[in-house]
């Protein structure tokens, strides 16, 4: 009974800060100027620098201030922070894909700038079968939709195998294949776009397509790779954007302290 009345405490609480947050249905200006500024920074800079960057002067100011008080840190962003400690937690113990994604979700921490629906399908058509998406996230007045593909913190990005050089893995070539499926149903039927937004009452229009895989690269050279696989439009003429794990929390993180 205990342990009921403290999960319904932290239901209360997170609904309170969605609220707080949200001003008659729109995003707060400074959270909004957070994502936009995120969104600028990871379009400029590759994802090995911005996690150098975020390693070596957001964490330890953001710890400094921890140590002084908690002035500058209030409520929400404790919680926030405890709950993506747990999720590095979960990645780096090998949780399971499903495990991972329900924690994303019960977080809430995605749900602080935009509606977030899990588990979307795509009703099976002549030439395709059913698909399921993870997650889709509701475009908003500055920002568009995603559907995004998470996959386990083990998800092998790339490989050597006997290679004198590191190479695209199969694991994710089979992932970007995957999103760039889900783009291709909703760019070229627009039967699936209306189904999907009726269904859930979100915006789709042409989304982002994202793929969270991976816990982290080596070194710079590994991410160029992933950015090579960004930047070449595939089968549905959209773009992958390819996030490690701790660089997507790593982002959550800044945005939402």
């Amino acid at each position: 009974m205990q342990l009921g009345r403290q999960n319904a405490g932290v239901r209360q609480s997170r609904g309170l800060i969605v609220n707080r947050i949200f001003s008659n249905g729109s995003l707060d200006p400074f959270l909004s100027f957070r994502v936009r500024m995120e969104r600028a920074i990871r379009a400029q800079c590759s994802e090995h620098v911005v996690l150098q960057v975020h390693d070596a002067i957001y964490a330890p100011v953001k710890r400094a201030t921890q140590q002084l008080g908690t002035a500058m840190q209030d409520r929400s962003g404790r919680q926030y922070d405890q709950a993506i400690a747990e999720l590095r937690s979960l990645l780096d113990s090998d949780a399971k894909e499903r495990e991972v994604q329900n924690a994303l979700m019960q977080s809430g921490v995605l749900a602080v700038t935009s509606k977030v629906v899990q588990e979307v399908t795509i009703k099976a058509s002549p030439d395709d079968r059913r698909m399921r998406m993870d997650l889709v996230i509701d475009a908003g007045d500055e920002f568009p939709s995603q559907v995004v593909e998470l996959k386990r913190g083990s998800h092998l990005l790339l490989a050597r195998r006997g290679q004198p050089s590191e190479r695209l893995s199969r694991e994710l070539t089979v992932a970007v294949e995957q999103l760039q499926g889900y783009g291709r149903r909703i760019e070229s039927d627009p039967a699936v776009t209306l189904s999907i937004e009726q269904r859930h009452g979100i915006q789709l229009g042409s989304p982002e397509l994202r793929l969270i895989a991976g816990r982290r690269l080596p070194d710079a050279q590994s991410y160029a790779m992933l950015s090579l696989v960004e930047a070449k439009p595939g089968e549905s003429g959209l773009t992958v954007q390819i996030y490690t794990w701790y660089a997507f929390l790593a982002e959550l993180e800044r945005v939402l302290n």
